[in-house]
């Protein structure tokens, strides 16, 4: 609701620039359908964090999967956003916290390019190459596109298919994203 809310209030502003004079697109918020695949909501309320689970509003205690990352005690948990992706759900966690600053230690500097052939070349001459993640999954997607291609639309079996599939993007995903960080 707040989003559809904040939806609304961006329509009739940009309406009322548009009668103005200014040139902006004007657009009616779209309907997203629940049909086509939730992606993501947003909890606010009661949330509380454990070292082994989390607590949400409306959905109860939750084991977590990976643990000892998020913060426990000492910060104000603002909201919860959970979401889908390959198969898998993720939380994030918006928190209010007070970050000091921080302390600056003489160190040797070393200068970063990033690059196109290669990831990233220091400056002392070390380098580090891209993992080539779809390269080597290529020949999987492109059998398993061919497999969403050949069920018949709307059937339970093409779901399936193309849950593998988005399965097998979101490794190559994970890899470029994990090479980057």
């Amino acid at each position: 609701m707040r989003d559809l809310d904040q939806a609304f209030a961006h329509f009739f502003r940009r309406v009322k620039e548009k009668k103005s004079g200014k040139n902006v697109k004007v657009g009616f918020p779209r309907f997203k359908s629940k049909k086509h695949g939730l992606g993501s909501f947003r909890l606010t309320g009661a949330i509380h964090v454990f070292e082994k689970a989390i607590q949400l509003p409306r959905l109860g205690q939750l084991r977590l999967k990976e643990r000892g990352y998020l913060p426990t005690s000492g910060v104000h948990i603002l909201s919860a956003t959970v979401s889908e992706k390959g198969g898998r759900w993720f939380v994030a966690l918006q928190v209010a916290m007070e970050i000091p600053d921080p302390v600056m230690e003489e160190k040797p500097v070393a200068g970063v390019d990033l690059g196109i052939n290669r990831m990233a070349q220091v400056s002392d001459g070390t380098y580090f190459e891209y993992p080539r993640a779809l390269k080597s999954a290529l020949t999987k997607l492109k059998r398993l596109q061919g497999v969403v291609s050949r069920r018949q639309k709307g059937s339970a079996n093409r779901q399936k298919a193309m849950r593998q599939l988005a399965k097998a993007h979101l490794r190559v995903a994970n890899i470029r994203k994990d090479a980057l960080q």
